[in-house]
């Protein structure tokens, strides 16, 4: 792990036992490292306690706050029930008038496809009957050679 002296601030090269350029020792920077590591995990464990302490103080306000918004939720709801069924049947309403037309719709897709295969049979019939031949001109074309 490269690290800078914390006397002068230059590059300290790993292995040496000495800065190059003040002779800061090596040993009083792993000491400097040691407790500011030691200083930072001593900061997280005690932000992690203040924030748990925090959480519990809060967390009363927090049920009183929706156990006070309850109340006014469900009267909401009450009011809105109404608009809720109203929907409901306005959908219904809406299908029930669609529903003929599209029956109608698909009929109508059923009549022109029927009669798209009723138009369409006979020459794909003679189509089938002409390649048959064809392709017995070819066989007995091939035979004979």
């Amino acid at each position: 792990m490269e690290m800078n002296c914390v006397k002068c601030g230059s590059e300290f090269p790993p292995g040496q036992r000495y800065c190059p350029v003040c002779g800061a020792p090596r040993g009083e920077m792993d000491r400097l490292v040691s407790q500011a590591r030691t200083a930072a995990g001593k900061a997280i464990g005690a932000s992690v306690a203040a924030l748990d302490r925090a959480s519990n103080e809060v967390q009363p306000a927090i049920e009183r706050i929706a156990n006070a918004l309850r109340p006014a939720a469900d009267e909401i709801g009450k009011a809105l029930q109404p608009f809720a069924d109203t929907t409901v049947r306005a959908a219904n309403e809406i299908a029930n008038a669609v529903q003929p037309v599209a029956e109608e719709t698909v009929e109508a897709a059923r009549l022109v496809r029927d009669k798209t295969v009723a138009v369409v049979r006979p020459a794909v019939t003679k189509a089938v009957e002409r390649t048959g031949h064809a392709i017995q001109k070819i066989r007995e074309r091939v035979r004979r050679t």
